[in-house]
């Protein structure tokens, strides 16, 4: 067991109050006794760690995530000083630290754009489509809507890394119209849209079987008869397609069979699981371990969630190891699962609308297919899993 990537939460605060996000509206206050900005002791011992878990474990790439609450709140300096003590640390040796940012856009302006791109940072946005869309959910702390500031941002980013890196989050919001968010990541010309399934567990979702399915169903029409070689790439539409040809390089926390090697740290070195099973209870992630004090992957063998998380894809209840779409789904994101009286020995709380996707995008697929690639290709109805599915 092996970590190869971070997501560095540098800043713990947030300028936003997004009404759906994990970190502070649902149900944890963790990042209330965490300082607000990474200190550059933390920095210096964080670096420290990765160098010596690289050289140890023979790691040539390794991936940070400036994350936060909002990670532009720190100040270009942070940065700046960052990649001076990478550059010093790393400059002897093989290794490749690679660097990327997910922010809101709003503080994002052509000077630190400038910035982060001399500093290869990639920078990429949450932004949750059209003005009504995104404005229902990204909200300010006054309640007002965020939209105008992100697109100012997203098109910033275009201008000075160009479009091939202008790539956005999205949290599926069920009761917007989904042809208006297809049509407005078009628009703005995105490069890729990750669209994420809301978090939640079996005791805090409240949507319907299927209702997710059949927004997604709409968006993935638009997006497959969409001739548009600019289109953007959507996931989870390329990845399932990816998976379902067989291709190994395919899938991500939320489904596949890949093992999940991130960690979080916190502002103040706190190690631990990723942050969004925060959604499962309050201190749900945390470790009493520190960077200070212990060594990045001491948290596989001292913290029984990480290890679960890691295995996330292969740990499985009954039905997901019975069920044939296993290989593609992989059980889904481990937080999905959660209810208190199972904890993780459930299907996600999307396995339908999971499953029915997977059919629908892999009948699809079949068709586009010429006769002589159908005949070796068994076609997946959902129709004939649906009593195991909805059983």
């Amino acid at each position: 067991m092996i970590c190869t990537s971070l997501v560095v939460k540098v800043a713990s605060r947030c300028n936003l109050n997004c009404t759906y996000c994990y970190v502070y509206n649902k149900g944890d206050d963790s990042y209330l006794k965490q300082p607000k900005i990474m200190s550059s002791s933390t920095v210096k011992i964080l670096l420290k760690r990765v160098h010596e878990h690289c050289i140890k474990n023979s790691i040539s790439k390794f991936l940070i995530v400036f994350h936060g609450g909002e990670p532009m709140l720190t100040g270009m300096n942070f940065y700046i000083d960052f990649l001076r003590q990478n550059d010093v640390l790393f400059k002897d040796t093989e290794i490749k630290i690679e660097y990327a940012m997910q922010t809101n856009g709003i503080l994002l302006d052509e000077k630190n754009l400038k910035v982060l791109k001399e500093l290869n940072i990639h920078v990429g946005v949450s932004l949750d489509g059209n003005i009504d869309s995104n404005n229902n959910n990204r909200i300010y702390h006054n309640g007002k809507g965020s939209y105008n500031e992100i697109l100012d941002g997203f098109i910033k980013i275009k201008e000075i890394f160009g479009k091939d890196n202008a790539n956005c989050l999205c949290v599926i919001d069920i009761n917007q119209n989904p042809k208006d968010v297809y049509m407005h990541f078009k628009e703005i010309q995105a490069n890729e849209v990750n669209l994420l399934f809301p978090d939640n567990t079996y005791e805090t979702n409240t949507m319907q079987n299927g209702q997710l399915f059949a927004w997604l169903k709409i968006v993935f029409d638009l997006w497959h008869n969409d001739l548009d070689l600019d289109k953007p790439k959507i996931r989870p539409f390329v990845d399932f397609i990816g998976l379902l040809l067989g291709e190994s390089n395919y899938g991500n926390e939320m489904y596949g069979k890949r093992h999940n090697k991130t960690l979080v740290i916190e502002t103040n070195g706190n190690i631990e699981t990723v942050d969004t099973l925060k959604i499962c209870k309050n201190g749900f992630t945390n470790t009493n371990l520190n960077i200070f004090e212990n060594e990045l992957n001491e948290i596989y063998s001292k913290n029984e969630l990480a290890y679960k998380y890691y295995y996330s894809h292969f740990d499985l209840c009954k039905k997901c190891k019975d069920c044939i779409l296993e290989d593609i789904c992989g059980g889904g994101f481990l937080g999905h699962r959660y209810s208190k009286k199972n904890e993780f020995n459930n299907t996600t709380i999307y396995c339908e609308d999971m499953a029915k996707l997977i059919c629908y995008i892999q009948n699809k697929i079949y068709q586009d297919l010429p006769l002589n690639l159908q005949n070796k290709i068994e076609k997946i109805n959902y129709e004939d899993i649906k009593e195991f599915i909805e059983g």
